[in-house]
C-alpha cells in the first residue's frame, strides 16, 4: 500500500505586473524547483538550474509521462520509501 503523498506547496517569491500579476516567480517548498508563470499560461520550470519550458496545456500529459515513469520505477527498481 502506498504511503500518505507528501503535499507540495508552492510559494510566490516575486510578481510582476503590479494588482493583477501578469506573472509570477514561485518556488516549491523544500525542493530545488523553480518556476516563472507568464500571463499565457506558459511556464518556465527549473530544477537543478536546468529549466524546462512547457505551456500550461502540456501539463496533463506531462504528468502522465512521469506518472508512467514512475511506475515503471515502482516495477523496476526496489525502492524502500
Amino acid at each position: 500500500m502506498a504511503k500518505n503523498k507528501q503535499k507540495l506547496e508552492w510559494v510566490i517569491t516575486d510578481d510582476f505586473g503590479g494588482k493583477d500579476n501578469v506573472a509570477l516567480m514561485v518556488a516549491l517548498k523544500g525542493w530545488d524547483y523553480t518556476a516563472y508563470i507568464k500571463w499565457d499560461g506558459c511556464c518556465e520550470i527549473k530544477g537543478n538550474g536546468k529549466q524546462i519550458d512547457m505551456h500550461i496545456c502540456d501539463v496533463p500529459q506531462f504528468i502522465d509521462v512521469l506518472q508512467s515513469l514512475e511506475d515503471f520505477r515502482m516495477s523496476n527498481i526496489y525502492c524502500a520509501e
